[in-house]
Formats: structure tokens, sequence, C-alpha cells
């Protein structure tokens, strides 16, 4: 039956709340394939997180190239963004604890705030001379802890947005729209750089925020989960670890999320060093490399939203590491350029349905009270998680070749998974 014919108690309070009023009609085969869309709620975040995420790209670009010009140095380049990522490692978990306790939509305005702050002190610093290494670096890291807080209050915002029976498609279509905004932004950045400097790349990612904040100010919950009980900071951390660590299904989607962070995800970072070692073909064939990479991304998003209320998604999360795993081995053989294109693709498409997924998963098994704590362990196991890959794989690639890292790192994966799977995954509803 189709999702139009069926009506659930929660389509109907969604309806009540929401007073069925839409910024803009999406006709019924589109919401069919994203059920998020039906939401006026989700069309309000989706609108204003897609241009604040090209602003997002923007940035990224240009702290790299304003550490280059202020360092001529690849290593201080690295550690830039390492400040920028640190925060997800060392704060998350912390973070999630003050999330239960405040309002989700409040907090993440305020979070927007502060991040369109840092950029904006960050282009003034730029257009007036004054930036340094150590004010980047300081202000890389601030953002950072103001997004160590922000991402998960998001991610644990998404269900009271679209409901428990649309954050599959809602989730998949997050990780598609962040994976188009990587292609224009960087993009963008190149032009705007090249045409009126770096100080306006970070200049024009402080006023992309200006459309999510006002969305935020118009959506209406679904409902709002009450406050976490009032007890100290640590022994509310340490419930929401213990909760963790006693589900044994959350523990090991945790755990899943960590090896495709260490052993998966970093392969397109080393897209760079494959183009020009593998196939000789300069930025051009990166461009197309990562293109196939992002078209894959965008197909396992739409995917993982057209079967949103689907009751059981664990068997597409160890499908889609399957195919990325596979397809990176296969890769990791290959010489021919136009075949490392789809092979690409396959990846892009399994890693992001396995991603998505976990992420679902996990927030459906939280408990409401819980939420922002049990989002932000996982983004601390996933997120943070990325440079310890990124430092791993690259070591490897130095001591042996490029293809033999993206190759092991995928085989260790797709063993991890198929032990997971095998013995305990299969028997989960």
């Amino acid at each position: 039956m189709d999702r139009k014919d069926t009506l659930t108690e929660e389509d109907l309070e969604i309806a009540a709340v929401t007073g069925g009023s839409m910024p803009l009609p999406i006709p019924g085969r589109i919401t069919r394939l994203f059920p998020a869309f039906a939401h006026r709620n989700y069309q309000l975040y989706f609108f204003g997180q897609s241009i604040s995420l090209v602003g997002f790209w923007l940035q990224q670009v240009a702290i790299g190239w304003l550490v280059f010009e202020l360092t001529h140095s690849a290593l201080w380049v690295g550690i830039a963004f390492a400040a920028g990522g640190l925060p997800f490692l060392l704060f998350s978990a912390f973070a999630g604890v003050f999330i239960d306790k405040t309002d989700k939509q409040r907090l993440i305005i305020w979070t927007q705030i502060g991040e369109a702050t840092i950029a904006l002190i960050l282009g003034l610093i730029v257009l007036n001379g004054l930036a340094s290494l150590p004010l980047v670096l300081f202000l890389a890291f601030l953002s950072g802890m103001v997004g160590s807080i922000d991402l998960p209050a998001r991610l644990a915002f998404l269900i009271e947005m679209v409901g428990r029976d649309d954050l599959a498609s809602a989730t998949g279509i997050n990780v598609g729209v962040f994976n188009a905004a990587r292609f224009v932004g960087p993009a963008l950045a190149g032009l705007l750089i090249a045409s009126f400097g770096v100080g306006w790349a970070f200049i024009l990612n402080g006023v992309s925020f200006l459309p999510p904040i006002m969305a935020l100010l118009k959506i209406r919950p679904i409902y709002r989960s009450s406050p976490a009980a009032d007890q100290h900071p640590i022994e509310s951390l340490k419930e929401g670890l213990a909760f963790v660590f006693h589900n044994e299904k959350l523990l090991f989607f945790m755990l899943l999320a960590s090896a495709m962070a260490i052993f998966v995800w970093p392969y397109q970072s080393l897209m760079p060093v494959v183009a020009e070692k593998v196939f000789s073909s300069g930025p051009a064939g990166l461009g197309t490399l990562l293109s196939a990479t992002g078209a894959g991304s965008l197909a396992g998003a739409v995917f993982t939203s057209s079967r949103s209320r689907q009751k059981n998604n664990i068997k597409p999360i160890f499908v889609g590491i399957l195919v990325a795993g596979v397809s990176l081995v296969a890769f990791s053989f290959n010489y021919d350029f136009g075949l490392a294109h789809v092979l690409l693709f396959a990846a892009g498409f399994g890693v992001i349905v396995s991603v998505s997924l976990l992420n679902t998963m996990v927030q459906l098994s939280a408990p409401d009270q819980m939420r922002g704590r049990i989002m932000a362990v996982y983004l601390t196991m996933f997120v943070g998680m990325m440079p310890l890959g990124n430092s791993l794989l690259g070591a490897i690639a130095e001591r042996t070749s490029i293809l033999f890292s993206i190759r092991l790192g995928a085989l260790v994966m797709l063993i991890a998974s198929s032990w997971i799977y095998f013995k305990k995954a299969s028997s989960w509803q």
C-alpha cells in the first residue's frame, strides 16, 4: 500500500501540529521517494541547511588555503584541520549531557549564531591583514567546539521535526545534501578566492547561516521530549555511557560506525594521491573521481530515503558495507580510469547506505530523554575517529602503496562486519 493511502497516528499528529501548511507543494511521487519532504518542518530545515552547507565547504577550502599562505607547509594545513576536528573527540560526549537538558531548537539557533560569528571574525581579520597562524588555529578549534555541540543537537532534533516513521528519510537526505554541497562549495570557493581573496570566503560562510537560522525560527516540532532528570553532569554522562555499553545492539552500531570511520571513510581523502600516482590524471581527473563518489552517495541517499518506513533496516546496513568493501577491494586492483569511476560510484553508494542507516538505528534505539547523549557518543566514535583513520591509512600508504592501504582498510571492514553480522546481528529485529 502506498504511503499516501496510509495514515498513522503519527501522521495525524503531524497534520494537527503543522496545520498542513507547506512552504513548497511537492508532488506525491517525490514524497514517496523522500517522505521527509512531506513535512513542513523538514522542508524549512532542508532549504536552510542546503545553503549553509555550501558555506561550510567554502570555509573548509578557505582554512586550508589561508594556513598554506601563512606557512607554506602541508603539515600545518593538516594541523589546522585537526584543530577543527579534535573537539568532536574531546567534547561531544560531554555536550550530549547539556543537549538532553535544554530546548534543542533554541540551542541549535545559538550554535548557528556562534558559528556565523566565528566565520565573520575570520573574514574580518583576513581582510584587515591581522591573520596569524595561532589566531587562525584558535578560531578553528573554537569553531570545532561549537560544532561538537551543534551536530549532535541537530541529529537529536531531527526526530522532533519529522517523527520516527520518516527519520530514516530525513537522515538519508541530510547525508545526500552534505555530499552534494561538497562539490558545489569547493568549486565556488576556488572562484571566490581567486577573484576576491580568501577573506570573502569566510564572510560568505558567515552570511550563509542566516537562512537556516530563519528556518529554525519557523519550525514547529511535532513533540518535545521532556528534559533529562536534573542530576550532576558526570552522573548524567555515566548514565548515557552505561546505556550504550549495556545495550548490545547499540554498542555494536557504535563499533561499526567507528570501524567505518577508521577503515573505509579515509579512501575519499586519499583520492588526490590516487589521481596523481595511479592514474596520472591531475586535478581534472581528481574532480571526476570525486564526482563519481558523490553520485554514488546521492544514489545511496535516495535508496535510504525510499525505504524509510521499512521496519527492519539492519540487513541493509551490512549490505551497504559489503557493497562498499567489495567495490574498494576491486578498485585497489584496478588501473583502468573508466572502470575506477564505476567502482567509486558503488563504493559511495554502499558507504552512504550503511552510514545513514546506522545513524537512524542509533537514534531509534535511544530513549527520548537520552537521545542527545547517545548521539554525542555516536559522533565521538564516528566523526572523532576520522582523523585516526586518515592518519592510519595514510601512514600505511607511505610504507606500502596507496592502493594497498585502501585494500587493507576495506578487507578489515569486510571481515569485522561479517563477524558482527553472523555472530550477532543476524538475530536482531
